[in-house]
């Protein structure tokens, strides 16, 4: 419940209104929670200039965080004496983004390098604990980063995918004996690369050494790239917009084969009943019900990711907001 007395426009009451309709909820209040229900109006409709819609970005620091904490990243140029409307201006979304304190103090963000991509933006989120809104360069996309989750306008609704570290963590007691930094970097790749990219995959993590029911005759070798490390993702996603099938992920992180087939038993087949999702969905759940422990992540072309384990899904979704674990599911 908002605080009646919170001073709000009538578009950020509307705005709120709408994302309490869709189930979302922003983790912060007062102040702070204005300021982004500000910014994120104004990312998802920016005023058009000669038939052009601007991308934007902007970041909001509650009273006790700081982007100095980005280390060397970036560059604060004071825009204290400049109006919002002229402000917001210098903001692309992509190296440069309007920062905005609670206090009224307004800076300018010049990052060193690009940092459009979801990835960077989950990363210097957990860095720094501020909010982040982006209009995306690419589908114009609107969208806010917190803590917990990446909350984003679809066009007709808000949706809210949780991130990889909270999702980890809620996972975790639910897991096979896979080391976890090869699980983080899984979800992570599946989060925050391939689900924004709306590029659909599945990895399968067996037994170590086990191949039972893995078809690798007609797969892709793979080079010498790890799920643990972040710089190997590009590589990834652009191999995996290019392949389907499964890959091949082993217990240290390493990628051995891309475009795995997946086979199951007819025990398998009569087991697992997957409703309305697609081939990747029940290929999983099967393959892992044959290898319980497995671990299968799966990737829909439509955005929500799930993690697949004796052949059930350990997470549901609801459209891309993961949000519960099945209470029979084993240990």
């Amino acid at each position: 419940m908002v605080d009646a007395a919170l001073d709000l426009s009538r578009a950020s009451r509307r705005l709120l209104s709408e994302l309490d309709d869709d189930g979302v909820v922003i983790d912060a209040e007062g102040p702070i929670l204005a300021l982004i229900l500000d910014e994120l109006g104004y990312a998802r409709r920016p005023p058009r200039f000669e038939r052009r819609t601007p991308v934007y970005g902007s970041i909001i620091v509650p009273g006790d965080r700081s982007l100095v904490t980005a280390g060397d990243l970036a560059d604060l140029i004071p825009l204290d004496d400049q109006p919002l409307d002229v402000a917001r201006r210098y903001a692309d979304g992509r190296a440069s983004f309007l920062v905005l304190e609670p206090d009224g103090r307004r800076s300018l963000a010049l990052f060193r390098r690009s940092v459009q991509y979801e990835a960077d933006l989950i990363q210097i989120q957990a860095d720094t604990g501020v909010y982040i809104v982006q209009r995306t360069p690419v589908l114009h996309a609107t969208r806010l980063f917190t803590s917990t989750r990446t909350i984003e306008w679809s066009g007709y609704r808000w949706t809210a995918r949780a991130t990889a570290a909270a999702q980890q963590r809620k996972l975790d007691p639910h897991l096979p004996p896979i080391p976890r930094p090869v699980v983080g970097g899984l979800l992570e790749l599946a989060l925050h690369w391939l689900s924004p990219s709306r590029v659909g995959a599945t990895f399968v993590v067996p037994v170590d050494g086990v191949r039972d029911g893995l078809d690798i005759e007609r797969a892709v070798d793979a080079p010498e790239l790890s799920v643990v490390h972040r710089h190997h993702y590009p590589a990834l996603l652009a191999a995996l917009t290019q392949t389907d099938l499964a890959t091949l992920v082993d217990h240290r992180g390493a990628i051995h084969h891309l475009g795995v087939g997946l086979r199951w038993s007819l025990e398998a087949e009569a087991a697992v009943a997957i409703e309305d999702k697609g081939m990747r969905h029940r290929s999983a759940a099967r393959w892992t019900y044959d290898h319980p422990d497995a671990l299968a992540v799966v990737v829909s072309e439509d955005g929500p990711v799930s993690v697949f384990r004796q052949g059930r899904a350990l997470t549901k979704c609801v459209g891309a907001l993961q949000v519960e674990l099945p209470e029979a599911t084993a240990s």
